[in-house]
């Protein structure tokens, strides 16, 4: 199990690439904020709602408001919640922005982004060459970018 913020959820979805986060790991959990966050866009809440009901994707809520709020204060509510839960379940996050990612570091929280599930299931050879070119390709194609320094870290 993990816990993931919105970003990775909305870009796959998106880039019709969810299959990325079913290769990587068994399951996932996100608090109700990321859930709200998702379901802005319908074509993505009904996939959501989807998942959810496969099992593939659980939405619970953190219990510390006190640490949520304070986290708030300086990041958006889906991320504050995510880091809130990932804290309290000690698992890890997946989270792609830079401040979001450094912050939850901070607090002892294990940290992963997109650019690192892809290197991850192209070493595990669960995608291929041409799977992950065109995954980057999408991504680019979206407001996902990947340089071609991180590229070329995937790949090697």
């Amino acid at each position: 199990m993990i816990i993931s913020d919105a970003t990775i959820l909305i870009t796959l979805i998106k880039i019709d690439e969810f299959r990325v986060l079913k290769l990587f790991i068994d399951g996932v959990v996100i608090p109700h904020e990321v859930y709200n966050e998702v379901s802005k866009k319908i074509f993505a809440k009904k996939y959501l709602d989807r998942e959810i009901n496969k099992g593939f994707i659980s939405v619970e809520s953190y219990k510390d408001d006190s640490l949520f709020r304070e986290i708030n204060y300086i990041l958006d509510a889906g991320e504050s919640a995510s880091i809130t839960l990932a804290i309290e379940k000690e698992l890890p996050l997946i989270i792609d922005e830079r401040k979001g990612r450094k912050f939850a570091q901070k607090q002892g929280v294990e940290i992963i982004g997109l650019v690192g599930i892809l290197r991850f299931l192209y070493v595990d050879s669960d995608l291929s060459y041409e799977d992950v070119l065109a995954i980057i390709e999408k991504l680019n194609a979206s407001d996902f970018r990947i340089s071609s320094k991180l590229l070329d870290l995937i790949l090697v």
